[in-house]
């Protein structure tokens, strides 16, 4: 099974969405990104659902903002294999780098390093949706998140 220009470029359209989320560049809706019954594992974290997808994100936002956290994630080996015609799994690898103060900060070495793997559904609209987004870490360094190590 292949998967369309379109398609591919859909998903990875998504999982930027996504990174400018994480690293308060865009203010993306979740329901834009996950569906309702989504599954985040990341870390240590399991959230099950939107609302609770919601609940980490708005939480992680106000304390980034009160303790002047800033990270930037790169994501990198994009990989979209077809699970069927509406279904796809992504693997990827995520770097983040993290501190706090005040801009410019010191450059430093990736905070974590992870493996993501993904399954996205296509939604009746034709847009692509998180079903399952799973971060493990495999390398953690200095500024990581506890829910990281």
């Amino acid at each position: 099974m292949t998967l369309s220009a379109q398609d591919h470029a859909d998903l990875q359209q998504l999982a930027n969405r996504y990174w400018a989320l994480a690293d308060l560049l865009e203010d993306v809706p979740l329901a834009d990104l996950f569906e309702a019954d989504a599954t985040f594992d990341l870390g240590s974290l399991k959230l099950e659902g939107l609302a609770a997808i919601e609940a980490f994100f708005t939480d992680r936002a106000a304390g980034m903002r009160e303790t002047q956290r800033t990270t930037r994630h790169v994501a990198t080996n994009f990989l979209a294999m077809p699970q069927g015609a509406d279904e796809v799994r992504i693997r990827a690898i995520g770097l983040v780098y993290a501190a706090n103060g005040a801009l410019p900060l010191e450059a430093a070495a990736p905070s974590g390093i992870a493996d993501f793997e993904d399954i996205c559904r296509r939604q009746p609209d034709g847009s692509w949706r998180y079903h399952y987004r799973s971060g493990r870490t495999v390398f953690v360094g200095p500024n990581a998140a506890s829910f990281a190590r």
